[in-house]
């Protein structure tokens, strides 16, 4: 078995990204590749319409006077539209967004459909809408959210039982697209591993290497549950909604464990360690505000480290004194 050494970056925009992983044991390429491909493509959150209201229309199936496009069209442009959150918190987010059109123009584009929602970015701004006569005003009501995936009209039979709210097939996923290839990899000489390559897709609400790291993120939290057991499930608390700060949990948890198997409870049991890199500790310990205990780690090190020189001295010392007998 061998773990992945390095992911190189090959390609990287706001829409696009191509990374290369290697080396993979023979089988890891396909395994790893669909694993991710599966989360990038269903399970990363997103915001999009769900529903909408326009004034006068009771149905899906109305025509609107003065407007070209019936309901049913209009609905298919507005899921093509793609949203970025903005605001730095979802609190602030309203429930719905109300726009009045009687701009004195005939082609209605995402842009002045959403030119006065607050909150978000429209990242396909010329995206035509509807196509009305000059004088023709309209008021429509859209409802936005955060979701997950694809969720057709079917599931969202609470809106249904409400006249005027028109349900849409909504596309919540950030990724437009996730393929993979994996190719021979050589180490030391040998042509038996995997290199896996993954090219990501996205609407621009979410870089690829960001949504590569939450569909990580989205494993990792499966795969603990295997690693600790039932009857230990690791579960992360509410208030780490970030994925950022998943990831930080975990592997502080991770870490915890290790230290527990190495059955390392206090700091003298740490700094017994060989080789251990006081470097990170001191750093972590700074940025939790415990600066005061680094001097006392760096003293008992400077402690231990005398006493093993002064061993290693003593033994000096009888060796020679040794071979001065030997040679009488």
């Amino acid at each position: 078995m061998i773990s992945p050494a390095q992911i190189k970056i090959l390609k990287h925009s706001q829409n696009r990204g191509k990374f290369l992983i290697k080396p993979l044991s023979t089988g890891f390429g396909i395994t790893i590749g669909n694993s991710l491909r599966r989360v990038l493509i269903s399970y990363l959150e997103g915001y999009a319409i769900y529903y909408i209201m326009i004034n006068g229309v009771k149905h899906e199936f109305s025509y609107i006077d003065g407007v070209i496009e019936n309901i049913t069209e209009i609905i298919l442009n507005l899921k093509q539209i793609r949203l970025k959150l903005t605001s730095k918190s979802s609190k602030q987010i309203p429930e719905h967004f109300t726009i009045f059109l009687n701009q004195k123009k005939s082609q209605i584009t995402a842009g002045d459909i959403c030119g006065s929602i607050t909150c978000f970015e429209v990242l396909n701004p010329k995206l035509l809408i509807l196509t009305k006569e000059l004088d023709t005003n309209l008021k429509i009501t859209l409802g936005i959210k955060k979701g997950v995936g694809y969720v057709p009209v079917e599931k969202k039979k609470y809106l249904k039982q409400k006249i005027g709210k028109i349900p849409i097939d909504t596309i919540f996923s950030p990724i437009r697209n996730v393929s993979f290839q994996v190719e021979t990899c050589e180490v030391n000489n040998i042509y038996e591993y995997d290199s896996l390559i993954i090219d990501i897709r996205t609407d621009g609400s979410i870089t690829p290497k960001n949504a590569l790291k939450k569909a990580s993120s989205i494993l990792i939290q499966h795969f603990t549950l295997f690693f600790h057991g039932k009857n230990t499930e690791l579960k992360i608390p509410r208030k780490y909604t970030d994925y950022k700060e998943r990831i930080k949990y975990l592997y502080m948890q991770k870490l915890l464990n290790g230290l527990k198997l190495a059955k390392i409870k206090t700091w003298a049991d740490l700094v017994k360690v060989n080789n251990f890199n006081f470097g990170i500790i001191n750093k972590t310990m700074k940025q939790l505000g415990l600066d005061k205990y680094q001097m006392k780690i760096s003293k008992k090190k400077k402690r231990i480290k005398n006493f093993r020189e002064k061993m290693r001295q003593i033994i000096k010392l009888r060796n020679v004194i040794k071979r001065r007998k030997m040679t009488k």
